[in-house]
């Protein structure tokens, strides 16, 4: 995030804090992503999950002593 807000440009020197608004870009830039890639991944846990249910039955966790 340092580097995004000292950069000037393509080709020039980075100066302290340049662009401080790109900080507040690159905060929301990384909340949605996480929100996203969350979303993905807890998806494919629950896909998953149920097309377990539906192959093997809702008692598929349950040991045998349990059933």
């Amino acid at each position: 995030m340092y580097l995004i807000v000292d950069s000037k440009g393509p080709d020039l020197v980075p100066g302290y804090w340049e662009n401080p608004y790109l900080s507040l870009v690159f905060i929301f830039f990384m909340i949605i992503g996480v929100f996203f890639i969350n979303n993905l991944f807890v998806g494919v846990v629950i896909s998953a999950y149920n097309k377990e249910i539906e192959r093997q039955g809702k008692i598929f966790l349950l040991t045998s002593s349990q059933k």
